[in-house]
């Protein structure tokens, strides 16, 4: 599950107030799938997630480790930003600042060492326990790696054109050592994958250009040698995942809108998990129970990650992010028996908002909720004839990831009973707060603060308050 996102920049970089409690209606019905969700997909309800906001600064790439409850995320290359550690809640445990432009990282097959492209120029491997240097793989000139896996004895890194001459992979028997370059596979923008139940072999493709070609290449020897190889496998890759028992890879491609499986080492057809438009990631379980594929660009009701039975055609589980929050392709996570995963999405708009998704059929997701508040007092002297209002909310847009977005809250008037009367709007954002006056006429007057989700996605809410003069 190799597929990082690059950008031209990085590579350019290298060359008195009585308040009712809050009631919150349903969402409507789901609207239609306009992103190709197939019959077999919408067999299971999908749960749904806000996520939690990253401790990065900016975001590249992530990995699980089980053993030791952490995960590691990469911000990229060019800024000198550090390996940032969490919890696997996404809560931040420390920022290792002598591992720094991190592009790529992965944990080796023994899990004893954590593997990171660096800068464009050098792969690194770090203790897993105290996560300090232990070696280095040294790169040729004219080649940038960017992602790297462990296969068997041997490290792989897939790598751009930065003066050699072409794309490929690199191989390394041991650190400190020169490594076989290798461009008679994917010799553009490689993306690779490799397990523990495939030694020695690396899963390969081209991003960039279609139709893809998928290869099997057998790395054990002086010199890689291609297995297999299948033509047109799709288009615009994204990534592929190969199952810890090395039987099974799955491909994601922009085009067709389904997740296609291969067996290994062969190519031969596989299963065909159902996904819909645009798949864009795929990953196992270490058990290899269970396969989870994502997909990007979804609607509001659209599910953006599946989970399915290693073969089956009708997903278990479920789980869709908000509009706009689309799937960071290569950032599916599955544990060892498929009951929670991770992904991280990004605002299609906004997209410094990096958000982490934790989800399975035994950890549910952090929900959309919609808390709003009202609290109301009169002015003192000259002013007691007038209401001070503080309207505060937590959500849908608040917080540091509630960057942007066309959502709204609005404030009504009623005095004896009288029709309401709208009198201050505003938009929800990052401060939670926001203030507002009335000229209060004489009799009791309910002061009533709503938000509706018009997409359906989060729920309704309102709160009122109350002030007699």
């Amino acid at each position: 599950m190799r597929a990082r996102i690059l950008t031209l920049g990085m590579v350019s970089a290298i060359a008195a107030v009585s308040v009712t409690t809050s009631a919150y209606g349903a969402p409507p019905a789901p609207a239609a799938d306009s992103g190709g969700t197939t019959a077999a997909a919408a067999q299971v309800s999908a749960v749904k997630s806000v996520g939690t906001p990253l401790p990065v600064d900016d975001f590249r790439a992530i990995e699980l480790d089980e053993d030791r409850g952490r995960l590691y995320l990469a911000q990229g290359v060019g800024t000198g930003l550090p390996l940032v550690v969490t919890d696997l809640d996404g809560q931040f445990q420390q920022r290792v600042t002598a591992v720094t432009d991190v592009s790529d990282l992965v944990l080796a097959d023994d899990h004893r060492r954590l593997l990171v492209a660096q800068g464009f120029n050098r792969v690194t491997a770090l203790d897993a326990d105290s996560l300090t240097v232990k070696a280095a793989y040294p790169v040729p000139s004219g080649a940038c790696p960017y992602v790297v896996e462990p296969t068997g004895d041997k490290i792989v890194a897939g790598f751009l054109d930065c003066g050699l001459g072409s794309g490929g992979l690199l191989v390394w028997s041991s650190p400190d050592t020169p490594p076989t370059v290798y461009t008679a596979g994917p010799n553009y923008e490689p993306v690779i994958d490799a397990s523990a139940g495939a030694p020695g072999l690396i899963v390969a493709g081209d991003t960039g250009y279609s139709p893809v070609t998928t290869y099997v290449i057998d790395v054990t020897g002086t010199t890689p040698q291609i297995r297999s190889r299948r033509t047109d496998t799709g288009e615009n890759l994204q990534d592929y995942a190969l199952s810890p028992d090395g039987t099974e890879v799955v491909e994601s491609t922009g085009y067709p809108y389904e997740h296609h499986a291969y067996r290994m080492p062969d190519l031969a057809d596989a299963t065909v998990y159902p996904s819909g438009a645009y798949p864009a990631d795929a990953a196992w379980s270490a058990d290899s129970s269970t396969v989870a594929i994502g997909r990007s660009d979804t609607s509001s009701f659209d599910p953006d990650v599946l989970l399915y039975k290693k073969g089956s055609t009708t997903p278990t589980y479920a789980v869709d992010f908000r509009s706009g929050d689309n799937l960071w392709k290569g950032t599916l996570l599955v544990n060892r028996d498929g009951s929670r995963a991770w992904a991280v999405s990004y605002d299609d708009y906004y997209q410094e908002r990096y958000l982490l998704h934790s989800f399975g059929p035994a950890h549910p997701p952090k929900a959309p909720v919609t808390d709003l508040a009202v609290t109301a007092a009169t002015g003192s002297g000259k002013q007691k004839g007038t209401a001070n209002l503080t309207v505060t909310w937590s959500s849908p847009m608040s917080g540091p990831s509630g960057a942007g977005g066309d959502h709204y809250w609005w404030i009504t008037a009623s005095t004896n009973g009288g029709p309401e009367k709208e009198f201050g709007r505003g938009r929800m954002d990052t401060t939670g707060k926001a203030s507002a006056t009335y000229a209060l006429p004489k009799g009791t007057t309910t002061f009533t603060v709503h938000y509706q989700d018009f997409e359906g996605w989060y729920p309704p809410g309102y709160d009122t308050a109350t002030l007699t003069r």
